[in-house]
């Protein structure tokens, strides 16, 4: 069974009300590039399209109405400054070292006249990724494709061991990715649930 099925409520929840406001504040932007995106995120969350390419390793939803590139975030294929906004969500932490994640964010600098980059928080007691409570806390060694087999909800679901591919960031790190960037501390429940720098 698909774990996004019991996601997709909390998941919908969340991406409403971090993007309320979202479209008022960037529709100025006539071009966006999404590093690493969910189509979703814009034909049912967003409610926008137009000027939006979408960049993936591989095509991942339902692409319809959307552009999109099979590239690599941390080797955009775009000029410096050539679009309005350079977007992710939830993508940065996935690219793997703290090496590639700052080219990711250069990338993003480089090609983006402003910037928009949301990852989550692991000071959150779940993690989205694992849809676990408190397993991201311990050391990363202890996270086998065995534990997360059978300690997680993804695994019970898919009936399959997986491989644990998320690297943390932390704000201080945050801030190093982004130079002079500002960053939102998205909470929920009084928790920090995730970063949105903005640049």
């Amino acid at each position: 069974m698909n774990p996004y099925y019991f996601q997709t409520p909390w998941r919908r929840f969340f991406r409403s009300r971090r993007f309320r406001g979202f479209l008022e504040q960037y529709a100025a932007c006539k071009t966006i590039v999404d590093m690493g995106g969910d189509p979703n995120l814009w034909t049912e969350i967003l409610g926008r399209t137009q000027g939006v390419v979408v960049v993936n390793l591989s095509l991942t939803g339902d692409y319809n109405r959307l552009r999109y590139i099979i590239g690599d975030g941390c080797r955009m294929p775009f000029s410096d400054k050539s679009v309005d906004l350079a977007f992710s969500n939830s993508a940065i932490e996935h690219v793997g070292s703290f090496e590639e994640q700052s080219r990711f964010a250069a990338e993003m600098i480089r090609i983006g006249k402003t910037v928009y980059c949301q990852t989550p928080c692991r000071l959150f007691p779940i993690d989205p990724h694992l849809n676990a409570f408190l397993l991201h806390w311990l050391p990363r060694r202890w996270l086998t494709p065995g534990v997360l087999r059978f300690c997680t909800l993804n695994g019970w679901l898919q009936g399959r061991s997986y491989i644990y591919d998320v690297t943390w960031i932390s704000k201080r790190k945050l801030m190093s990715l982004f130079p002079g960037c500002s960053i939102k501390t998205e909470r929920f429940l009084g928790l920090p649930k995730s970063f949105i720098v903005t640049l």
